[in-house]
């Protein structure tokens, strides 16, 4: 009986994630949406998507942001735009290692004592990777 809470539970929170990974958001300065112009029944919006392209969840998205903006309950024609990239201003200089000249590479030692004397640093890079570029993608909603 006891293991079956935990697996409803475990069912329940991993529903509860999927279900945020297509909830459309509000821009927050890295990912969402902004609103450009909105009339009655139609509306022209901004997605800044970040990692990975899945094209179903990326429509998924777009469709629910629209639906935020003009009402729920309906489903909108997307007429795309324009997708663009563009540099993730949420990404860091790197604190940890040497930069090599002007190149991407850098070198450190992973488990060389810093701030973290406690903590690898190859884990705590992983941690904090984050894309490179993110995607724009502008489009009407009718």
């Amino acid at each position: 009986m006891n293991n079956t809470y935990k697996l409803l539970g475990l069912g329940f929170m991993a529903l509860g994630l999927a279900a945020c990974q297509s909830t459309p958001r509000q821009y927050n300065g890295n990912v969402g949406y902004q609103i450009e112009s909105q009339s009655a029944n139609s509306a022209t919006l901004a997605y800044t998507l970040s990692g990975r392209k899945n094209q179903t969840v990326d429509e998924t998205k777009l469709q629910r942001a629209c639906q935020k903006v003009l009402g729920l309950n309906k489903q909108y024609k997307v007429d795309i735009l324009s997708i663009s990239e563009i540099a993730n201003p949420a990404i860091q200089t790197p604190q940890y290692g040497r930069q090599l000249g002007q190149s991407r590479t850098s070198l450190s030692l992973s488990n060389t004592p810093d701030l973290h004397n406690r903590e690898n640093m190859a884990t705590r890079e992983a941690l904090e990777a984050r894309p490179t570029t993110l995607s724009v993608v502008r489009y009407t909603c009718s």
